[in-house]
């Protein structure tokens, strides 16, 4: 029997300063990017607060599926918000070289103009204006109590079978 390879984590890291081209493209960190990525792999991006956007995968966007889905059609709050954001997604591929095009309002909502910063978020990639980089360049301690807390909860649980 033929073993298959592990699938790779994808992992989003590093800080990531790039050039926007006159076309709004961009290229997606080739350290974000699979081997096992196609031209029919999507991206999703999505508007998120303080001006970022966030790059969600396949794998994360189905995740989150799957949780609104159970929605009450009648619930007007929440598909009135579910609605605010999906309308605001962009779905993307990259070409060959991992680039993609930044939407005309994406690029607007977060002050994109001709150079941009991906940040990695561990799970999610994160798109912001250099301005908007600058403001928090340093780690708060909010953060590194969050990734305490992470491991912290991770030793405390019971190994599994």
């Amino acid at each position: 029997m033929a073993e298959t390879a592990p699938r790779k984590m994808r992992l989003f890291t590093g800080t990531y300063p790039v050039s926007v081209d006159s076309q709004r493209r961009l290229a997606l960190p080739r350290s974000w990017r699979l081997p096992s990525d196609t031209p029919d792999t999507n991206f999703y991006l999505v508007p998120g607060r303080a001006r970022r956007i966030q790059v969600v995968t396949e794998e994360k966007m189905q995740a989150i599926f799957e949780r609104l889905e159970s929605s009450s059609l009648a619930n007007d709050d929440k598909i009135a918000a579910y609605t605010d954001i999906a309308s605001k997604i962009q779905i993307v591929n990259l070409d060959s070289h991992g680039r993609f095009v930044l939407s005309a309002d994406l690029a607007e909502f977060a002050g994109i103009r001709d150079k941009a910063v991906f940040l990695g978020s561990m799970v999610y990639g994160t798109i912001l204006a250099p301005d908007a980089w600058q403001e928090r360049q340093t780690p708060l301690d909010s953060s590194f109590d969050l990734l305490q807390k992470i491991e912290e909860s991770a030793k405390a649980a019971p190994p599994s079978p």
